[in-house]
C-alpha cells in the first residue's frame, strides 16, 4: 500500500529521474467541486449493490448454488457471452471507493468478491472439466473457439472480460490490502501462461487480430502488474504474449493506418506496451506508446478529447465529418487518460503538454460523462451531432458502466506527483482540482469558479512546490518554466494563490476552421437547443446570467453553459 516508484531510466541519452505518487488513500477530493458530487454519487450506487448477484454468473458456471441472488443484465445477463466482465469493474471500483474514502463498507464487499471468487476457482478446479487455475463466469468453451479463430458473436471478447476480473482482484490487493486476491490471481497467471505458450506466435497474432472476438483490454499490463507481485518468470512472458503486430508495427514505424480500426480494442494494448517498457528497459515499447499517443491526440481527437465513432478510429483529421450520436467512446478517454498518466513519468520535458490534453479530457468528457444522481449512470457514447442529448446507461452493463464505476477514483492520483530528492524534492500540483494530500506537506489545494487556484500547505514543506498553469490560462503568466510557477517551500499554514482568467474562448477545429467550440476556462461550453442543424454561436452577443451560476451566459435566445453541468437536455457543442 506503499508509494508507487517507477526505477529510473535512459530515454533518447537522458536520464528520467525518479517519479513517485502519493498513494490513492492519502488523496481526498474536497466538497464544492463538481469532481466531489459524482465521486458523492457513485459511492452511493456502489454502496448499494449486491454482492451475491455480481457473483451470480461465476456460481452458476461453477455449479454452486445461486441462493436468492438477481441475475445480471444486459452485456452480463448469462444469455450474454460477456458475462463476468462487470463484477471485475465492480471489484475496482470497490477497492479504489476503499482507498479514496477509508470506509470500511467498501472493503468488507470487495473482500465478500475476493472470496467468491476463490470459492468459484476452487469450484472449477474440483469439477475436472477446466484446467487448474481457471476462473471465469463461464467455462473455456470461448478460449477454445477463440484459438480456432471464430468471429465475434460467435464469441465475445473471452481474454477482455478475463482481464476485468484479474485488475479487480489486483485493485483488491494493492488499494484494498486483500491478500487472498493474490492467491486466486496467481494460478489463474499460470493458466493463462499454460495455454497461450501451447501456440504459436502466427497464431496468437491472428487471435488479437481479430475483430472485438480477440478483444483483451489491458491484459498486456494486467500480467505485468502481476509479474511485479509474484516475480515468476512465466507471467512476464504471458504479458509479451499479449502481441498486436499490426498496430505495434506501424507504431514503432510511426505510421498512422489507424482508420477503420477500433479504438478502444487497441488503447489499452499501448498502455501494456508501456508497462513491458517499465519492467524490461525496452526502448522499443516507449516508441509505440509516445508515437501513438501523438498520433490519436494531434490527429484523431474530438473537441472534448474523445475519440472514436461507432467505436472505430477514423481517417487522420476527418472529426468534423463524423459528429453523430455515436461519438466518443466513455472508456477510450478513460484508457488514453491512463496511457497518459503513464508516459507523463518518462516524458519530463513534455509533461505540460501531456498534462494539457489529460486535464482536458478530463474536464470535458470524463466528467461530463456521468448521470447527475446515484444511479451509476455514465454515457457509452457522448453525442456530438447537432441537438444530441446524453444517454446514461445503467441496466445495461455495457464496458462504459463498467469504467464508470472507476473513472470518478482513477484520476485522483495524477493531481500529485513527486520527484528528485533532498534539496532537489519537488511536489506538483498537477491539476486544479480541489482535494487535499495527506502527506508531509498536508497541501490542499482549492479551485473556484471564479478561477481562483489556491494551495495552502498544513505543514512546513521539505520538498519545493510546483504549480502548474493550465493551458487556458498560461499566456497570463510569461513567468512559468515548461508550465509550472516554482513557489519554493512554504511555511505551515502558508498560501499561495492564482487568479486564472475565466474568459469565454473561441476554438476553431484544427482539420476544419468553418467548424469551431466555445469554452470558459477550463470548460467546453453547450448552447441548449434540440435545433437539429449546426447554429452559429456569435461569442459577442453572449453575455453571463448574473442570477445564475458563474459560467453560464445567453444571447438573448439560447443558453449556454459548462457542458459538465448538462444533463438531459439537448445540447450543441460545435458551431459553424
Amino acid at each position: 500500500m506503499g508509494n508507487s516508484v517507477e526505477n529510473p531510466r535512459i530515454i533518447d541519452n537522458r536520464v528520467i529521474p525518479e517519479r513517485t505518487h502519493p498513494p490513492l488513500h492519502s488523496i481526498r477530493l474536497l466538497p464544492g467541486s463538481p469532481f466531489y458530487e459524482r465521486q458523492k454519487d457513485m459511492l452511493e450506487f456502489l454502496e448499494k449493490q449486491d454482492t451475491d448477484s455480481m457473483l451470480y454468473n461465476f456460481r452458476k458456471a461453477a455449479g454452486l448454488p445461486t441462493g436468492a441472488a438477481k441475475p445480471m443484465t444486459g452485456w452480463d445477463s448469462w444469455e450474454c457471452k460477456l458475462r463476468g466482465h462487470t463484477t471485475g469493474h465492480y471489484l475496482s471500483g470497490l477497492s479504489l471507493a476503499y482507498a479514496a474514502t477509508g470506509d470500511e463498507v467498501f472493503r468488507n464487499k470487495a473482500a465478500a468478491i475476493v472470496e467468491g471468487f476463490a470459492e468459484c476457482q476452487q469450484a472449477f478446479a474440483a469439477s475436472g472439466k477446466v484446467r487448474p487455475g481457471f476462473l471465469s463466469a463461464y467455462d473455456e468453451e470461448q478460449f477454445d473457439l477463440l484459438e480456432v479463430l471464430t468471429p465475434y458473436p460467435e464469441i465475445w471478447a473471452p481474454y477482455y472480460t478475463l482481464d476485468k476480473i484479474m485488475t479487480g482482484l489486483l485493485d483488491a490487493y494493492k488499494l484494498a490490502g486483500i491478500s487472498l486476491a493474490t492467491d486466486v490471481l496467481c494460478p489463474l497467471g499460470d493458466w493463462i501462461y499454460e495455454r497461450l505458450s501451447r501456440l504459436t506466435d502466427e497464431q496468437r497474432a491472428r487471435m488479437w487480430d481479430t475483430y472485438i472476438a480477440g478483444e483483451y483490454g489491458a491484459m498486456k499490463s494486467t500480467l505485468v502488474r502481476l509479474y511485479r507481485i509474484s516475480g515468476k518468470r512465466e507471467h512476464l512472458d504471458a504479458a509479451r504474449m499479449f502481441e498486436n503486430a499490426r498496430l505495434f508495427g506501424q507504431m514503432r514505424e510511426n505510421r498512422d493506418e489507424l482508420d477503420s480500426m477500433h479504438a478502444n480494442q487497441h488503447i489499452p494494448q499501448v498502455t501494456g506496451a508501456m508497462e513491458l517498457y517499465a519492467v524490461t528497459g525496452d526502448t522499443g515499447y516507449f516508441d509505440i506508446a509516445r508515437n501513438f499517443f501523438r498520433i490519436v491526440t494531434q490527429h484523431h481527437c474530438y473537441s472534448i478529447g474523445g475519440t472514436g465513432e461507432e467505436e472505430r478510429f477514423r481517417a487522420a483529421d476527418s472529426e468534423c465529418r463524423f459528429l453523430t450520436e455515436q461519438t466518443a467512446e466513455s472508456c477510450a478517454s478513460l484508457n488514453m487518460l491512463r496511457l497518459t498518466s503513464t508516459l507523463i513519468e518518462y516524458e519530463p520535458s513534455v509533461r505540460c503538454d501531456l498534462l494539457d490534453y489529460y486535464e482536458h479530457t478530463l474536464f470535458n468528457h470524463i466528467l461530463m460523462s456521468y448521470s447527475h444522481c446515484a444511479d451509476g449512470g455514465t454515457t457509452y457514447f457522448m453525442p456530438l451531432a447537432p441537438g444530441s442529448n446524453k444517454h446514461y446507461e445503467t441496466d445495461e452493463n455495457s464496458c462504459c458502466h463498467g469504467t464508470g464505476m472507476e473513472s470518478r477514483f482513477r484520476f485522483m492520483k495524477d493531481i500529485f506527483s513527486y520527484e528528485g530528492c533532498d534539496d532537489e524534492a519537488v511536489v506538483r500540483v498537477n491539476l486544479p482540482v480541489a482535494s487535499f494530500a495527506d502527506d508531509e506537506e498536508k497541501l490542499t489545494v482549492t479551485f473556484s469558479e471564479d478561477g481562483r487556484l489556491e494551495v495552502k500547505a498544513g505543514a512546513d514543506m521539505k520538498r519545493k512546490l510546483a504549480v502548474r498553469i493550465p493551458e487556458w490560462a498560461r499566456e497570463n503568466f510569461p513567468e512559468a518554466e515548461n508550465g509550472y510557477i516554482y513557489c519554493g517551500r512554504l511555511r505551515a499554514d502558508e498560501t499561495v494563490a492564482f487568479n486564472l482568467p475565466m474568459k469565454l474562448r473561441r476554438i476553431t477545429a484544427a482539420s476544419d476552421s468553418s467548424f469551431y467550440n466555445l469554452a470558459w476556462g477550463p470548460y467546453l461550453l453547450a448552447a441548449i437547443s434540440d435545433a437539429a442543424d449546426f447554429i452559429h454561436a456569435d461569442i459577442t452577443k453572449l453575455a453571463e446570467i448574473t442570477d445564475g451560476d458563474r459560467g453560464e451566459f445567453t444571447d438573448g435566445e439560447i443558453c449556454y453553459k459548462p457542458l459538465y453541468r448538462v444533463d438531459e437536455e439537448h445540447y450543441h457543442i460545435y458551431f459553424r
